[in-house]
Order: C-alpha cells, then structure tokens, then sequence
C-alpha cells in the first residue's frame, strides 16, 4: 500500500512538472533549433481577403467607443473591411453608442437582440449576417473579437497575411495587458498570460497546432468554422479544435498586437476562471477522441498543454490524499511531506491572504495563491460542469 501511495505522488508530481516546465521547455528547444526555418511570411497590401469583424457585446459601454475605432482606423483595406456588432440585451449606453456609430460608418452592421442568451449565440447570428454579404469561403476571414481589447493598427493586416497559405485556417493576436497594479493579482496572471502567449506561438511555428485562441482577437478562415454549439461557455476554443480537426493549421502572430486591461480582482478573476473551467470540461467531453488519434503531435499537446491543466485540482487532491495515508501509516518518516505540502496549499495562500488585508504585497505568495485559487476554480468549473449547463449568458469582468 505503500508503494502504491508513493507511486501516485510520483506520478501528479510528473504530470504537474510536466505540463507547467517539461512541456514549455521541450518546445523552447524545438523551436530554438528550427527558428530560421519558422518566419513570418511578408505584410503585404496585394491579394488581402475579406474580414467580416464580430464583436459580440453587453454592458460595455465604458470601452465600446474605444474598440470601434480602434478596428475603423486599422490600415486595412477599408472596402475589404465590415463590422457585426450584436448586443446581447446590453441595459447600459451600449445600444445607442454602437448605434450612433452604424448612422455614421456604412460598414457597421448593428444588431440588438432582446433576449439575453449568451455569447455562443451572439457570434452565431452575427456570422450568419456576414454569410448573407460574403459567402463561407476560403479567401473570406471571420475577425472574432471582445469589445474590451483594443487593436492597433496593423493587428489585422497581420492577422490575415498568414491566409495566403492554404493550410492555415486560424491565427491568433498577442494580448498585452494594461494597467498592471501592485496590490491584486494583474502581475500574477500577466506571468500566466505572457507564458501562454509564447507557449502557442511555438505550438503554431512547430507544428501548426495552437491550443486554442485567447479570443481577445483571432482570424479564422470562414471555409474552416464551425459553428459553437449552444451553451458553450468557451467559444474561442472550440472554434480552434475545431479548424485542428479538419486539418487546418492554427497559429500565434507575436506582430499582430492588441491590448486589454488586466483583471486586478481575485475574486472577479476567481468567478471569470470557474466559468472558463466549466467551458473547458464541455471542450473536453466534445474533443477527447482527438487525444487518440493522429496527428500524433496535435494530442501531445492538447494533452501535455491544456489537458494536464485542466485536471491539475484532481491531481493536488490525490497527491493531499496519499501523503495523508502515508503519514498515518508511518508518522515519524512522511509527515514532514504532508507538513510542507500543507504549507505550499494552505498556509502560504492564507498569509497572503492576511498580508493583503493591510496592504502588504509579496509577489510570491501572490502568485502561490493566485495559483492555488485558480486551481480551485478549475475543481467549482469541474462541479458546474457535471451539474449542468443550463445557461452561457455572461458578465463583464471588472478590470484596471
């Protein structure tokens, strides 16, 4: 039993060192060795294809006029260039803002809807308008973008020079955070983002197999998409495994910049994460078969890259679990284990915790607790899941 016990701690330490610093790195040496071979291709005005741009909208009134003009005033054709707009029953100043902009800029198409249903439904319908103008076709690109990130000017242009091959259905942009502050949790997850963003940007140069979007901002070939099916909380990547799975290519364009306020609030970040979760638990129940099938390197690294993460709360519970039958099995040898696990679980995230309340900030029990929270976010997204989804409607997160 023992052995056994000993084993199983072995294994999740494997599995969480695997996911979080084997899997990284053996991609950094991958693509450190073929980087000459893996450059972008030419950012060039000739041959661009058409962009219908979806933006999906509710209660964002704060930003709205900000993301309008940031995709108006890309350097992209403008006669090549068309924005959906749907408000999911928004009850702000959204509607009348969007609104005033489709009375004085033809290519804004704006569509209210009453009944409030969630985004999945939203970029549904808005990609069927686009459909009506510009039929699904190889050289006719869906721009899928939040209306709180704000593009710069060449995003787009970079974004869809990728297109001139025929095998990349999907490129993805780099979100750069805003407004990072010292007090919350905006460095934690800026370490989380920036990690993730270089992740997939090799994923996309190695082998064309991006794990999925951020969804902040993403081109996809509209030939490839996939329509999200009803109540799925995480549309982004559905829409990625889903062009992975016909075959298409899905890349990161480090050039294609955007940017996007940085959640500062644990408990916001906290509610965001657990409907995330939930999301990914219905992409995985809708997706598991690609981990057995070939190309072999497209399972390798959904397992290695979001798989592992995803049941990462499973694999604290079974390593908790064994170290506590090990310890009451054989006190005087394994529980200084279980007392330093506890420490790194419990403890660390609890001081911090404490030290925040008066306003001191250490950066790395922040990020040990930002860590351990999104872990538990994952297990109440797990739980959710399970439950049943019965609704994919969704609130803005409050950012700096």
């Amino acid at each position: 039993m023992i052995l056994l016990l000993k084993i199983i701690i072995l294994i999740s330490i494997f599995l969480f060192f695997h996911c979080y610093l084997i899997y990284p790195l053996h991609l950094f040496i991958l693509y450190s060795l073929r980087k000459k071979s893996v450059s972008d291709p030419p950012c060039e005005d000739e041959n661009l294809p058409q962009v219908s741009c979806i933006i999906s909208v509710y209660n964002e009134s704060g930003i709205i006029d900000k993301k309008i003009i940031s995709v108006l005033d890309s350097n992209y054709p403008v006669e090549k260039l068309i924005l959906y707009i749907g408000s999911d029953a928004s009850t702000d100043d959204s509607n009348h803002i969007i609104e005033r902009w489709s009375v004085k800029d033809k290519r804004i198409h704006f569509f209210y809807y009453k009944q409030r249903r969630g985004k999945a439904f939203v970029i549904n319908d808005l990609v069927d308008e686009a459909f009506k103008k510009n039929i699904k076709s190889d050289n006719h690109i869906l721009l899928f973008t939040d209306a709180n990130v704000i593009l710069t000017k060449n995003a787009i242009k970079n974004l869809c020079r990728h297109f001139k091959n025929s095998k990349v259905a999907l490129v993805d942009s780099k979100i750069i955070p805003t407004n990072l502050k010292e007090g919350g949790i905006s460095y934690s997850e800026n370490q989380y983002m920036s990690l993730e963003i270089k992740v997939k940007h090799m994923e996309g140069k190695l082998w064309g197999a991006m794990m999925g979007a951020f969804g902040g901002c993403f081109a996809l070939r509209s030939s490839f998409l996939e329509k999200v099916p009803p109540r799925f909380l995480v549309d982004d990547f559905f829409i990625s495994m889903s062009a992975l799975k016909r075959g298409g290519h899905c890349l990161n364009d480090l050039n294609a910049i955007c940017y996007e306020g940085m959640p500062d609030q644990l408990k916001e970040e906290f509610k965001r994460k657990a409907r995330i979760s939930a999301g990914n638990f219905q992409n995985l129940a809708y997706f598991y078969k690609m981990l057995f099938k070939k190309p072999v390197v497209i399972a390798y690294a959904f397992f290695s890259h979001k798989v592992l993460r995803w049941i990462g709360p499973f694999l604290i519970i079974l390593m908790g679990t064994a170290m506590i039958g090990l310890a009451i099995m054989n006190p005087i040898q394994y529980s200084f284990y279980l007392l330093i696990f506890t420490i790194i679980i419990i403890v660390l995230p609890f001081i911090d915790y404490l030290l925040s309340k008066v306003g001191i900030n250490i950066k790395i029990l922040r990020g040990i607790r930002y860590f351990i929270s999104m872990n538990i976010a994952l297990l109440i997204g797990f739980i959710k899941y399970v439950k049943g989804i019965r609704n994919s409607s969704w609130e803005p997160p409050k950012r700096t």
